[in-house]
């Protein structure tokens, strides 16, 4: 009889005690993710540091545990650390012990990155192209980065040189920095390399939100392509500006140029803004009110100069100067349209980045080289950093486009290592078609008349404007055939405010090493007040070359080319790019 009466409180109970089965069935078919053994911890590690070969051993050590369904992910995560580690046969037979059905989450889309990178490595295109072609939804930033990278080449090895470049400019959101603009420059290039049939079909196949879409009409425009299926978005025209000119040139409201006029750095914000007033002078056009702001030369003083010029309504900041002043401004988003003075990796749209930088200059000898189809170089630097930075321009454009730095040698600032540079060159002089220089006029006469002597005096030779330092035009016949990169204002060649000489002796700040600064400043001028035609891929001829901004929007600058003779730099004469002629035995005396 006591049964019965328990049953009335254990039904009042009942519910409760259902919802407490419930509970315990759904943690038993939800169980809780497993926990990660230190092994596994720190292989995961190991990868994120990028000490992948060593990850690679961790993860092949938990595979070789057989703990069944983690298998097949462990000997995934080991192909894809060999595969960074360039251990690819390693990676190939890892992969597959790793078959991509018992895989989960984003593993499949992981094994298929690293599958169609060892195809491609391997020289099968037609297998990796299918499989990078899905679209990488779902994988963390970046292996999109990797797949995006991975399309790219697949796509340039089948010949779609318009494909590879979408799948870069689909990239460059997913990396920062310089990272970005080396993507973005890349696809520049491959666009250039299009015949204009293909960039003219390429483009037909764009919808209006395609990214590759501006970069693409950007090079139909400097090529002077008519496009009808797809025209620019208008520039929205802010109150008060008046609408660009035929020739690009849309001034701002109100310029504020932001400059060191006070400080260490005053004798170069001097002769920039003298530059940059020769151009607002020279204009016959609607000016834009203009006014200077002293940066001191300093970040703090930059960030001053800038609350001010905003405050005083500036829609376009020119400046500033240093490095450390534009990357302070670089840290917070530009509410106006920006011509920082100094180089940035990348800009914000709108704006853009403009600079005399040694890299610049390493870049254009390389490209003088590739034009005339040599492609094998030797190199002489000295070890300070404004000809490394130049050796470093070289090396990149030179090898990015397929040329090969066969050997580098250094040279000390007096000579004194000038034979020992050259020996390290010889062994490859058979093989090399010029000689790159990164050095300075002293060094230089001492070592160019020992090129013969090391099998190199059959070489052309050029160097940057750095061997101008120390030139001495009695003692620079050692130089004569020597080519350099130049400003063409400073060669007599236009672009710039009249006569450089003429000029020169009547303004302080456009004579001597200053002169560089002052035609800087002018170009500063014609670059802020053309920027989104030159963004939009118009060309403008300047005191310092030719102007252009790529597709991360820094300015990039074609120089003209100057020749040593007789001891002094001319503009070089019209023809190919010849061999430097060796110099004769002079007698020894006083000069």
């Amino acid at each position: 009889m006591a049964l019965p009466a328990a049953l009335p409180r254990l039904s009042h109970r009942l519910p409760v005690l259902l919802l407490l089965v419930a509970a315990l069935a759904g943690c038993a078919t939800a169980p809780r993710p497993r926990e990660l053994g230190q092994t596994e911890l720190d292989a995961r590690a190991l990868d994120a540091a990028g000490r992948h070969a060593e990850a690679a051993v961790a993860w092949r050590s938990l595979a070789a545990q057989g703990r069944g369904v983690d298998d097949a992910a462990w000997h995934l995560y080991a192909a894809e650390a060999l595969w960074r580690s360039a251990q690819l046969e390693a990676a190939a037979a890892e992969l597959a012990q790793s078959p991509r059905r018992r895989l989960q989450g984003i593993d499949p889309l992981r094994h298929d990155l690293v599958s169609a990178a060892l195809a491609l490595a391997a020289g099968r295109t037609r297998e990796a192209l299918p499989v990078l072609a899905a679209e990488p939804q779902g994988l963390p930033p970046t292996l999109q980065s990797d797949w995006l990278d991975l399309r790219a080449r697949a796509l340039l090895a089948a010949g779609d040189r318009f494909a590879a470049a979408a799948a870069l400019v689909r990239r460059a959101p997913l990396l920062e920095g310089e990272a970005r603009a080396r993507v973005l420059r890349e696809a520049g290039r491959h666009l250039q390399a299009l015949p204009d049939a293909d960039l003219r079909q390429g483009i037909a196949r764009l919808d209006a939100e395609s990214a590759l879409l501006p970069l693409a009409l950007r090079e139909a425009r400097r090529r002077g392509l008519a496009i009808d299926t797809l025209a620019a978005a208008p520039v929205a025209l802010a109150e008060g500006r008046l609408p660009p000119a035929i020739d690009g040139y849309h001034p701002p409201r109100r310029m504020a140029v932001l400059l060191p006029l006070s400080g260490e750095r005053a004798a170069a914000g001097r002769a920039v803004r003298d530059g940059l007033l020769a151009g607002f002078h020279g204009e016959t056009r609607h000016r834009p009110t203009l006014v200077f702001l002293d940066t001191g030369g300093t970040p703090e003083g930059a960030r001053r100069a800038r609350d001010r010029a905003l405050a005083e309504g500036a829609d376009l900041l020119l400046g500033p100067l240093g490095r450390e002043e534009v990357v302070a401004l670089a840290a917070e988003p530009m509410p106006v349209a920006w011509l920082a003075l100094n180089r940035m990796a990348v800009t914000a749209p709108g704006s853009g980045s403009f600079a005399l930088t040694p890299e610049d200059e390493g870049a254009a000898v390389a490209q003088r080289l590739l034009d005339q189809g040599l492609q094998r170089a030797l190199a002489v630097a000295e070890p300070d950093d404004t000809a490394q930075r130049a050796l470093a321009g070289f090396r990149e454009r030179f090898t990015l486009a397929g040329g090969q730095l066969l050997a580098v040698a250094a040279l000390d600032p007096i000579g004194g290592t000038a034979a020992q540079a050259l020996a390290t060159l010889a062994p490859q002089a058979g093989e090399a078609q010029a000689l790159f220089l990164a050095a300075r006029a002293p060094a230089l006469r001492i070592l160019l008349p020992q090129r013969e002597a090391h099998g190199l005096g059959g070489l052309p030779v050029l160097a940057t404007s750095l061997v101008q330092a120390g030139a001495d035009p009695r003692l620079d016949r050692e130089l004569d055939g020597l080519q350099f990169p130049e400003l063409p204002w400073l060669l007599g060649l236009g672009g710039g405010p009249g006569d450089a000489e003429a000029l020169a002796r009547r303004l302080p700040s456009a004579r001597g090493s200053a002169a560089r600064l002052f035609a800087f400043g002018y170009d500063a001028w014609t670059v802020a007040t053309h920027l989104d035609a030159l963004r939009g891929g118009a060309l403008r001829n300047g005191a310092t070359g030719g102007l252009g901004i790529d597709a991360a929007g820094v300015v990039e600058r074609s120089p003209a080319w100057a020749e040593f003779a007789e001891g002094r730099s001319r503009p070089v004469a019209p023809g190919s790019l010849l061999p430097l002629p060796l110099a004769p035995i002079r007698p020894s005396g006083p000069l």
